[in-house]
């Protein structure tokens, strides 16, 4: 496995970043060029090797200078023991006070006999019950260069190295913290983000003869059994954001948490995909202003020149463009609003209508009824299920309704209608039924007297209607008109003596033959206009000989108008 620096630092980087929000990272202090000891050998800026995959390598890397216990420490490693569940032996991180050019080999992980000393163990090589040993790779912390489980020196554990259970001898790196409170005196181990072990205790008193200055360093050795182990300090970019999603034209507020364990971080790079970069540490808010995906790439250097870099893709969703369409109505119609809104991607999901008239609506499609003419500006405010938001205002126009008026005149069932008509108006009178059609005045005979009712409607230019209905009376003036002969011979032509009347409402006939006497009476109601005129019977009976015949006529007009007459009428067979 070929290891670089960046793959030192990118292989675990999801652990990492989980891990950063717990870190509290207080630095190494005083970082100088490391001694590197026996089988150890340096792969790159922030990385180490401490044995091969042979047998009998011990390997040390010392930092040539001091740190002090006084102060807290909070450290992270990406630690790599090896693809070898079988092999040995392990490796440690180990603070002692003596020199740069001290370790051990075998079981001892590199770190036997290293006395006084404090040992943060991975240990995967099983030892048997004469070191208390648990046959899972195991973590513990151990003093004075001891790898016995069962002494006094066993600070803390052995506890499984990995909270799964699993081996950690398995190709992958890991990452190891160790943590140093001096106030509560509690040292925390902890591996790939979770607690392992912990050691409650005046280290520095009872360990290193109350002197707080040690050196600290890895040591890693094989036996007989045989594994590569490897080490980097923990260079971590720390890019965040506020936010991973945008509308288009939206910021974006990036921030950094970048970590080193080798000291401070001095630049940052960032390219934030849309052609913008920037140097800053914190780089602030970014505008992205065309809708896709971008990867927002942020390189850090620390203070002794090592570099890591990592990516996250941020994607900005297109902003919707308002549209709508508007039915033309006349004042009191329903106009029909749609919805003409478009997307490049996603969906439009809210539609907030404002009808310029004091009312609203939701929905894609709706409807409004305007009760005055004029022009109103309607807006419509839409948003996707991205969160994007576009809106737009747009007037329309709610055309004048016409007045229908008209008059009318009635002589006898003769009646003239009248109407007036603005410019581009159009009207038509419907009666009984009947659609006419009229520019101004329109002339019309009724049937009868009585009640009728009549309906004006009136168009104007822009096809807006109004209708007034009438209720009117036709009252016809009576009239008459007397035959002076008729044939009462079946044939259904001039069979009856009955004057045609107008307007008539009764009627009163006496016939008298030559010599005074009577063969005809009516005396009633006009109509019906069939029954009452004289059949030329006598007074029906016999039929009346053809000859002259005298009649004495009263008759009483709808209007309450007398009328009488008196007259001959031959009768011809």
């Amino acid at each position: 496995m070929a290891l670089s620096q960046y793959i030192c630092v990118t292989n675990i980087q999801a652990m990492r970043f989980s891990l950063l929000l717990l870190l509290a990272t207080i630095p190494f202090v005083g970082w100088s060029q490391p001694t590197v000891n026996g089988t150890a050998q340096q792969l790159s800026c922030n990385c180490f090797r401490l044995t091969e995959a042979q047998g009998a390598q011990s390997g040390q890397v010392w930092n040539s200078q001091q740190i002090d216990l006084t102060n807290p420490f909070d450290y992270t490693f990406d630690v790599y023991l090896g693809d070898n569940n079988s092999g040995a032996d392990g490796i440690a991180f180990v603070l002692q006070p003596i020199s740069t050019n001290v370790g051990g080999n075998g079981g001892g992980l590199g770190y036997l006999g290293i006395s006084p000393s404090l040992a943060m163990a991975i240990d995967t090589y099983n030892n048997g019950p004469s070191q208390s040993d648990i046959p899972e790779d195991h973590v513990a912390i151990m003093a004075n260069g001891s790898v016995d489980h069962g002494s006094a020196d066993n600070l803390a554990g052995p506890e499984i190295a990995l909270v799964s259970g699993g081996d950690i001898e398995d190709g992958a790196w890991h990452v190891m913290r160790v943590t140093w409170d001096p106030t509560t005196m509690l040292i925390n181990f902890y591996m790939d983000g979770s607690l392992r072990t912990s050691y409650t205790g005046d280290i520095v008193t009872n360990l290193f003869s109350g002197d707080p200055n040690v050196f600290w360093g890895f040591t890693g050795s094989t036996g007989g059994l045989n594994n590569r182990q490897e080490f980097c300090f923990s260079i971590i970019p720390g890019l965040s954001s506020t936010t991973s999603e945008v509308c288009e034209g939206g910021t974006i507020l990036f921030e950094d948490d970048s970590y080193s364990a080798l000291g401070e971080v001095v630049s940052w790079e960032w390219d934030f995909g849309n052609g913008t970069t920037s140097s800053n540490q914190t780089p602030g808010e970014i505008q992205f202003d065309v809708a896709g995906d971008y990867w927002v790439r942020q390189t850090i250097v620390d203070a002794e020149g090592c570099d890591a870099s990592d990516s996250i893709q941020v994607t900005i969703n297109p902003n919707p463009e308002a549209d709508f369409t508007s039915t033309e109505v006349c004042q009191g119609s329903e106009m029909d609003l749609m919805d003409q809104s478009t997307v490049s991607s996603g969906s439009v999901s809210d539609w907030n209508w404002d009808f310029g008239n004091g009312t609203s609506d939701f929905g894609s499609n709706v409807s409004v009824v305007y009760a005055d003419a004029g022009t109103y500006d309607v807006s419509l405010n839409i948003e996707t299920a991205d969160g994007c938001v576009d809106s737009i205002t747009a007037p329309v126009t709610v055309f004048e309704n016409p007045t229908a008026q008209g008059t009318f005149e009635s002589y006898s069932l003769d009646a003239v209608f009248s109407t007036d008509l603005a410019n581009g108006e159009e009207a038509f009178w419907i009666i009984q039924d009947t659609a006419f059609t009229t520019t101004g005045m329109l002339n019309y005979t009724f049937p009868d007297s009585g009640w009728y009712n009549v309906a004006l409607v009136v168009t104007n230019e822009n096809g807006c209607v109004d209708t007034v209905d009438y209720s009117i009376y036709i009252e016809g003036v009576p009239e008459y008109e007397i035959p002076n002969v008729f044939t009462p011979n079946g044939d259904a032509v001039n069979d009856r003596f009955q004057p045609e009347t107008y307007a008539v409402a009764e009627a009163a006939m006496k016939i008298y033959n030559r010599w005074g006497r009577p063969v005809f009476v009516y005396e009633g109601a006009i109509p019906p206009v069939d029954s009452w005129g004289w059949d030329g019977t006598i007074n029906g009976g016999a039929k009346a000989v053809s000859g002259t015949y005298y009649y004495i006529l009263d008759l009483k007009g709808v209007n309450g108008d007398n009328f009488s007459e008196k007259g001959t009428v031959t009768l011809l067979r």
